[in-house]
């Protein structure tokens, strides 16, 4: 990892105890602990940085959700616009 990389710190977003008890429902994972930790709430990736995303909009998504780039195209529907 660069020394760029390294000090990026991601900050999970403020959600009530409700919407992080449904989001560990659903992942099986503590929301705000995945993004500190800079990994994937759905697919456990690892090492996540600022250049994994593809844009700022999916990198407060990152922030707010804790799903990787991969998550994100997959939830939002991204891979079945792009192959029509």
């Amino acid at each position: 990892m660069r020394d760029d990389e390294l000090k990026w710190q991601p900050i999970p977003s403020l959600k009530s105890d409700k919407v992080d008890d449904l989001f560990k429902s659903l992942y099986g994972v503590d929301r705000k602990t995945a993004i500190t930790n800079r990994t994937c709430v759905s697919c456990g990736a690892e090492e996540i940085t600022e250049n994994s995303f593809r844009d700022d909009l999916a990198l407060r998504e990152f922030h707010i959700s804790g799903l990787c780039q991969t998550c994100q195209d997959k939830i939002f529907g991204i891979e079945e616009q792009t192959e029509k």
